[in-house]
């Protein structure tokens, strides 16, 4: 099981003991350490924890902000904090609503997946983007980045638990 799935069966946990048998803290604190924005992306969508989403939102803001400065060329009608709500609502949400994140279509009158791919994915499990044309390669390009400060708060926290097991 991977960090994620940790992390989020520890969030849903009714028992936070920490002993021989219960390690469910073990992943929280990891990720809480692994870094400040990483650990609220994992609060909020792996955590379902709503009253971080605004911190959440004013930090990624500020990141986008910073980015756009440093790119030449940023388009003027293409706003900063418009765009990180935009990325940051699709990343939060991006699953397949028709297939439920599954890429096939339900097969008729039964509970059972058909072979046929989801006709609103294309099989891909996610949602589509919609946006306005010209954003699209901005908005792909912040959602990328919170897939790769995901990637990286993962793997600190994983270097944290496994430095911690050597002890």
């Amino acid at each position: 099981m991977g960090i994620i799935e940790s992390y989020s069966r520890a969030t849903q946990s009714s028992n936070l003991r920490d002993d021989e048998h219960h390690h469910a803290t073990e992943k929280l604190a990891a990720v809480a350490l692994s870094s400040d924005l990483g650990a609220a992306l994992f609060r909020v969508k792996f955590g379902n924890d709503a009253t971080t989403y605004k911190a959440l939102l004013t930090a990624w803001q500020a990141k986008v902000t910073v980015k756009a400065g440093l790119r030449k060329n940023w388009p003027d009608h293409i706003k900063p904090n418009k765009l990180a709500a935009k990325s940051l609502n699709y990343w939060l949400n991006d699953i397949c609503e028709a297939c439920s994140g599954k890429g096939y279509e339900v097969a008729t009158g039964t509970p059972k997946l058909s072979n046929d791919l989801c006709k609103l994915c294309n099989g891909e499990k996610k949602a589509p983007l919609v946006c306005e044309p010209d954003w699209r390669e901005y908005i792909l390009d912040m959602i990328e980045d919170l897939d790769d400060l995901v990637r990286y708060s993962a793997g600190r926290a994983m270097r944290k638990l496994a430095k911690d097991m050597e002890r």
